[in-house]
């Protein structure tokens, strides 16, 4: 999940800011923030690991050398920006990057909400295919592809691809979540009325077109 603000990959991660996104809303120097946070290291630390990657400079900015990028958990973040001077700039900053967090442990806890429900709409998808398709192991990665497909418009595979991670469901948001678990319980219902894959897949695209 990212926005302007607030970032994590999947439910295992904390939501973090970075240097760069303080640099860039509060219009304070990078160097002047890198020295707030050398100068306060303990204290921050005391908050959480100052975990860190290198990254590729921001477009526009100068040097091309790669930058040591600062992740900050709310805690430290919040902390830090009250050793900000209260410009406008930073005032307005400052709330926004509050809601930004809240948003973001909301969206965590919805996710983790749907990724049970999901469990269980995946355990009920997978002995319906039993039942139904006893001698062809395939079926369940086939109509598992599928809900993923119509729903997101991407296999697991693509999704683990395109955000760099090890379990597809892990990274999708809440609202992906839920359009996963619908079409898992429809294709469960599909195939209790005795459709076979080629005409459930030919019931479900029209829908995502």
């Amino acid at each position: 999940m990212n926005n302007e603000l607030v970032f994590y990959h999947n439910l295992k991660d904390a939501p973090y800011t970075t240097v760069s996104v303080i640099e860039k809303f509060t219009k304070n120097s990078r160097h002047s923030i890198m020295q707030l946070i050398n100068r306060h290291k303990n204290k921050l630390e005391e908050l959480g690991v100052l975990a860190f990657e290198m990254r590729k400079p921001l477009k526009g900015s100068k040097g091309g050398r790669p930058i040591k990028e600062i992740h900050l958990n709310e805690d430290q973040a919040t902390f830090l920006i009250t050793l900000l001077e209260n410009t406008p700039t930073v005032v307005n900053f400052k709330f926004a990057l509050v809601t930004a967090f809240r948003q973001a442990k909301q969206e965590l806890i919805n996710q983790q909400v749907l990724l049970e429900r999901n469990h269980q709409t995946n355990k009920d998808l997978g002995e319906v295919i039993k039942e139904h398709f006893p001698d062809n192991p395939f079926m369940y990665s086939t109509f598992h592809n599928l809900a993923y497909k119509v729903a997101i418009g991407m296999n697991p595979k693509q999704v683990k691809q395109s955000r760099n991670v090890a379990n597809a469901q892990d990274a999708l948001t809440s609202d992906e979540l839920d359009k996963v678990e619908r079409y898992r319980t429809i294709i469960a219902n599909l195939i209790e009325l005795g459709m076979d894959y080629q005409q459930i897949k030919q019931k479900l695209t029209p829908v995502t077109q």
